[in-house]
């Protein structure tokens, strides 16, 4: 499964905000992204009209824990501080995991 997440700044971003903040905020989500058990690679890229975070979470259940982690608000909470939002969110998942759920003829 991969997770593809485009964040944007929005209207009420703060034009002080440096690039390097930005960064920086970037690399410190990513990093505790990283840390819960079964995210698997997780890295950001700049593209897509902003920041495009990518992750591998091993499955759904994987995505709520890395909701409902502390050092994923914090780190999150820092990058929506910063004047970042959703723009959109992805799953893709290949046909491995969702073959269970195709009926078979």
């Amino acid at each position: 499964m991969l997770r593809v997440t485009t964040w944007q700044l929005n209207p009420h971003a703060s034009p002080d905000t440096t690039v390097a903040a930005e960064i920086q905020a970037f690399n410190e989500f990513v990093a505790a992204l990283g840390r819960v058990r079964g995210a698997g690679s997780v890295r950001w890229f700049f593209g897509n009209g902003g920041i495009v975070t990518v992750g591998e979470p091993e499955n759904y259940a994987v995505a709520d824990a890395i909701l409902a982690d502390r050092g994923v608000q914090a780190a999150g909470a820092k990058v929506l501080s910063l004047g970042f939002d959703i723009a959109q969110d992805l799953f893709l998942t290949d046909l491995k995991q969702v073959s269970t759920f195709i009926p078979q003829a």
